[in-house]
């Protein structure tokens, strides 16, 4: 199984390691190369309405789980305890239907944090069934 080394840092390095979370709280993200060797910088900006980390002192977690749909590798994984647990293989309606619900989400949060500068998506040109899922 894969494990991650973690390191807080001030600055993020202009080279990243391969298997190194560098977490930056100052900045509040963490970054890292993706998990399935293709190289690319994954970068998880820690947030209410994005990802959490845990630190217990050894090993960092965090969730929701890091889906790269947008990476040529389009590697799902979670990192739980420094370790990479694989998700299975989402096709392209599973990953849209991830990243309308996350755009719902961050969108909910910023309403109720400022419900007077949100502005609301037009889904009228959605199939009916999508329109009731995401009333």
């Amino acid at each position: 199984m894969m494990r991650f080394q973690h390191r807080f840092i001030e600055k993020i390095p202009q080279e990243l390691e391969e298997r190194v979370l560098y977490i930056s709280l100052e900045y509040g993200t963490i970054i890292h190369k993706c998990a399935c060797g293709c190289g690319t910088e994954v970068n998880t900006p820690l947030s209410p309405n994005e990802w959490k980390m845990t630190y217990d002192g050894e090993t960092i977690s965090l969730k929701p789980s890091i889906g790269n749909w947008s990476f040529e590798c389009q590697s799902h994984y979670w990192i739980t305890k420094n370790l990479v647990e694989w998700s299975i293989k989402w096709d392209k309606d599973e990953i849209q239907l991830a990243r309308e619900i996350e755009d719902l989400e961050r969108g909910n949060y910023y309403f109720q944090k400022n419900p007077d500068h949100v502005q609301i998506p037009d889904r009228s040109n959605r199939r009916w069934f999508d329109r009731f899922i995401f009333w």
